[in-house]
């Protein structure tokens, strides 16, 4: 295990509904009962109790760039619907009567599952695609904790972490049952609590409060910290995976970050936080993503003026557009109704096989964009530059925005506005804007644009 440097905690406020806990004795990091396998051991004999459950019926839950959270008390789980500068939640299904947490999709039957708290046991508990919930039962060689952190892997192993607790639970929702422990003693330090953790290229990745960024290897349980990511002091309650990679981190005082990794499984991986974006302020909150069925070829245009004249102003205008094949997407559209409503009909999820054709269909097909960020780091000889576009913002001379879902064909325009430098000979200035779906893009090569502008000296008088 390795860690960063840390500035001194200042104090934890945790937005969480642990009130009702104190009377039956559960705490965050309780003892394990179930012995730990060393880090990248097999996995743990299923108990002889556990039974598989047959697929579930009914709907699953929507995958074209849906993000999911699951917050308050009682305990509610809502869509999370971005849009320009901010992120709206809106109910799915109604309030459960238990508090849950630790929420992911699982990509083989694509019911969102989440692990109950604040009772005698934890107890595994399903929702569908209307929200509508059902409590599956004790997980077999789970000890009783409060699990704040859970995600899938693609092949469906849930994994679930407690408070302050050292020992990352793999779980078969199947059989609802463990199957194997990874331990990773640096997380029962309270300095470097997770309170959530989602899945990317065969590493669970997390915060913490401190603003670090975590990322534990599921196949040896080494965690690396990597401090300074994020802004410190509060907690990030829900941590998902875009459909092109990057991170979100929802904190529970009201803000979506976005964070793009480069070089995620190597030795120094880079991060660059991309956006922000406000939300309410909630507490025991968790989240999750689905892009299963996402892809959009969003492109960028950048246009400006050819020539201005030092003291001038000087006006960008900045075109997302979603390129998206209209019956392509409409095809797929088409294609996924069809199967939704057979597995409704069947009373089970598609197989595995027909996952991955799917998964070969995204590669070609271009549908609506679920939502988008865009950066633009402004040149120095652009002066005071502003932008009243909605979502957008400058900091530093940096242009970050968001925004919300775009159909196939449908484009926005951001403009930014400048004042040309002094100059003392003819000065050329570059600029290129880039923007991220939320989605798998099947095109990058128009995810990028640069405009030239030359700036010349003013005429003296």
């Amino acid at each position: 295990m390795s860690r960063g440097t840390y500035r001194p905690n200042h104090g934890k406020r945790r937005l969480r509904t642990l009130a009702t806990l104190g009377a039956i004795g559960i705490v965050a990091g309780l003892a394990s009962g179930l012995p730990a396998s060393a880090a990248g051991a097999g996995p743990l004999p299923i108990p002889a109790a556990a039974v598989a459950q047959p697929k579930p019926g009914g709907t699953p839950v929507a995958c074209d760039g849906r993000v999911y959270v699951s917050f308050g008390d009682p305990d509610q789980l809502y869509t999370a619907d971005r849009g320009p500068g901010t992120v709206r939640f809106t109910p799915l299904g109604d309030p459960t009567p238990f508090l849950f947490n630790a929420i992911g999709v699982n990509p083989q039957d694509r019911f969102l599952y989440g692990t109950t708290f604040g009772t005698a046991t934890n107890e595994l508990v399903r929702f569908d695609g209307n929200g509508d919930f059902t409590e599956l039962g004790p997980i077999e060689g789970l000890p009783p904790a409060v699990y704040i952190s859970g995600t899938f892997d693609d092949e469906g192993n849930y994994y679930v972490l407690a408070d302050n607790s050292e020992n990352i639970y793999r779980i078969d929702v199947t059989t609802r049952s463990v199957t194997g422990v990874i331990n990773v003693p640096g997380l029962a330090d309270p300095e470097l609590d997770v309170f959530d953790i989602a899945f990317r290229d065969g590493f669970l990745w997390g915060s913490t409060d401190d603003g670090a960024l975590v990322r534990i290897d599921v196949a040896t349980g080494n965690a690396d910290f990597f401090p300074g990511v994020l802004p410190g002091g509060e907690d990030f309650g829900g941590v998902f995976v875009y459909g092109n990679g990057d991170l979100g981190f929802f904190r529970n005082s009201g803000e979506l970050i976005r964070v793009r990794v480069h070089n995620a499984t190597g030795s120094h991986p880079d991060f660059t936080v991309l956006s922000t974006q406000t939300t309410a302020p909630v507490m025991n909150l968790d989240a999750t993503s689905c892009f299963l069925d996402s892809s959009a070829d969003l492109s960028v245009r950048k246009d400006s003026p050819e020539r201005v004249t030092a003291g001038d102003a000087v006006t960008y205008h900045i075109t997302v557009r979603n390129e998206g094949d209209a019956e392509k997407g409409q095809g797929k559209a088409e294609e996924q109704d069809k199967g939704k409503a057979k597995a409704k009909a069947d009373g089970k999820a598609a197989d595995k096989g027909q996952d991955k054709d799917k998964d070969k269909g995204r590669e070609g097909a271009s549908g609506d964009s679920s939502g988008w960020s865009l950066t633009d780091d402004l040149p120095a000889k652009i002066v005071s530059p502003t932008t009243q576009t909605e979502g957008c913002e400058i900091t530093d001379g940096t242009l970050s925005c968001t925004g919300g879902p775009l159909a196939v064909g449908e484009e926005v325009e951001i403009e930014v506005t400048g004042t040309a430098a002094d100059v003392s000979q003819p000065t050329k200035v570059r600029n290129t804007a880039t923007v991220f779906g939320d989605d798998a893009d099947p095109n990058k090569d128009n995810d990028k644009d640069t405009a030239h502008t030359e700036i010349v000296p003013a005429v003296k008088r």
